[in-house]
């Protein structure tokens, strides 16, 4: 089996969810890359894996996924050397995290308890 480029659309409204699609993606053997991008809901797999099998593990975690494409992985360009340039940081840069809303509707299933027992140790 070759490696194959499978990119998926996934629903994602918060940290919570990114981090709840790339625990279940990530635990797939043969995967090379993962690249997640919030801004079109998708993610990109690059590796040896069952797309499959990758949508029904996301399903079963309830968060709604559909193959968009598979097909073979891009080829990596050519390096060119390059100069080194001193970092530097921009004061507009923005957060990609930022825009999102602190928790989405499919996660607010979770209830908080205002009871927070003591631990002594003796």
């Amino acid at each position: 089996m070759s490696a194959k480029k499978i990119v998926l659309k996934v629903s994602i409204m918060c940290n919570k969810c990114k981090v709840c699609v790339m625990r279940v993606v990530a635990k797939f053997d043969g995967i090379t890359s993962m690249a997640l991008d919030l801004e079109k809901s998708t993610v990109t797999i690059v590796g040896v894996v069952d797309a499959v099998l990758i949508v029904k593990a996301l399903r079963k975690a309830k968060k709604p996924a559909e193959i968009v494409t598979v097909g073979e992985p891009d080829k990596p360009p050519e390096k060119k050397p390059e100069e080194k340039k001193p970092d530097e940081k921009k004061p507009d840069d923005k957060d990609p995290c930022k825009n999102l809303p602190p928790c989405c509707k499919a996660c607010t299933y979770v209830v908080y308890d205002d009871y927070q027992p003591l631990c002594i140790i003796l």
